[in-house]
């Protein structure tokens, strides 16, 4: 028989059963067919449960392993990531054996062939979660924090719970718990306030021109070295900084340990003990004073000197109530809208604005502040 005849005969159909009873025989022969075949892989099933099982067994002892060292260095975060690695690496080189086992014409380079285009856009689909695993990685190898520091990453501030594979756990002053991406940690700036055991915290005083700034820097050291949690060494600093407003703006910075609890608390102290050792000695703190022409008219009286105005006389008589005889309820009734009322107010600013250029003009020029004194005798 030719290779082509054989070939040809291979591939034939099935013949069909020309009868029930054939059909039947057909079905039994194809149950035994398989029961035959799964007899045969069942060497192989043991084979490669018993495999699987060990390779679990392997990867758990190492990670545990790998944990046990690494923790005995202190690097509690970096343990868990290496850990969790190596469990997964060992999981996967298992998976494969496994497979190689159960099929043995399959090869695990035929697994990775056969995923072509697929392994591409799984690639695309894990690239954030290699991305924050690997910048993960890196901080627990570089270590710019560790676990329980307080640091700043953008607008999030907080302390330190925990650097996992994926992110970061901050736990806010507030009580927030807040996760950021390894990757923004890395590729951004990080303030890392707990990185030395002491830092300085500055406060900004404002005295007046008249005060003598040797007594009252003398007195504010005195009372900032009194506050709690205000360190001796190094010692306070205080400052006369810069003018501003007529005033001395003095700077006083002192030292403290670098926990956010100990900047609040001696802020606070720093405050008060300032405000009562000025208040024993005189220091005077200016008050902040804004004056504003804005929404002042300026007010100048028109006539010529010699000639004063009447006064109005009263429609209603001396005496007189400005609700008549009807009493309130007329004077409810006649009492304009609110819209009305905003409409001649508006008119009488204008009339008075007016009337304030038109002396101007008449006077050859006011000198604001003369016109401003004027309004001010004008209305007291």
């Amino acid at each position: 028989m030719t290779p082509a005849a054989a070939q040809s005969a291979a591939i034939a159909p099935p013949a069909q059963p020309e009868n029930i009873e054939q059909g039947f025989a057909l079905i039994g022969q194809k149950l035994d067919n398989w029961g035959d075949q799964i007899l045969l892989m069942v060497p192989n099933l043991v084979a490669s449960l018993l495999v699987a099982l060990a390779f679990v067994a392997l990867a758990w002892a190492v990670g545990a392993l790998m944990r046990q060292a690494v923790r005995r260095a202190g690097r509690y975060d970096l343990a868990h990531m290496l850990a969790s690695f190596a469990f997964w690496v060992i999981l996967f080189i298992g998976f494969l054996v496994v497979i190689t086992i159960l099929l043995p014409s399959m090869r695990p380079v035929d697994i990775f062939a056969s995923l072509g285009v697929g392994s591409v856009a799984i690639g695309f689909a894990f690239k954030d979660i290699l991305q924050n695993w690997i910048a993960g990685f890196f901080i627990l190898i570089r270590r710019p924090f560790h676990r329980g520091d307080q640091i700043k990453v953008g607008d999030v501030e907080g302390t330190v719970q925990a650097v996992e594979t994926r992110a970061t756990l901050v736990k806010t002053y507030s009580g927030r718990l807040v996760i950021i991406p390894n990757s923004d940690i890395y590729t951004r700036s990080v303030t890392v306030h707990t990185a030395y055991e002491m830092r300085r915290a500055e406060t900004i005083v404002p005295v007046g021109m008249d005060v003598d700034l040797d007594q009252a820097m003398d007195v504010f050291r005195k009372a900032v070295l009194g506050v709690e949690h205000v360190l001796d060494d190094p010692p306070p600093d205080v400052l006369p900084w810069e003018f501003s407003q007529n005033n001395v703006n003095i700077r006083v910075r002192w030292w403290i340990k670098s926990q956010r609890t100990f900047e609040v608390r001696s802020r606070a102290g720093v405050v008060m003990a300032i405000k009562r050792a000025c208040e024993e000695a005189g220091i005077n703190i200016p008050a902040d004073t804004t004056i504003s022409f804005a929404e002042t008219p300026l007010i100048v009286d028109s006539q010529p000197e010699g000639k004063t105005s009447k006064p109005r006389k009263n429609s209603q008589g001396r005496g007189k109530s400005t609700t008549g005889r009807c009493g309130t309820g007329c004077a409810r009734r006649r009492a304009p809208r609110s819209g009305s009322r905003g409409a001649q107010t508006g008119r009488t600013q204008r009339r008075r604005r007016r009337t304030a250029a038109l002396a101007l003009r008449r006077h050859g020029g006011v000198d604001k502040f003369a016109a401003f004194g004027q309004l001010m005798q004008h209305r007291m």
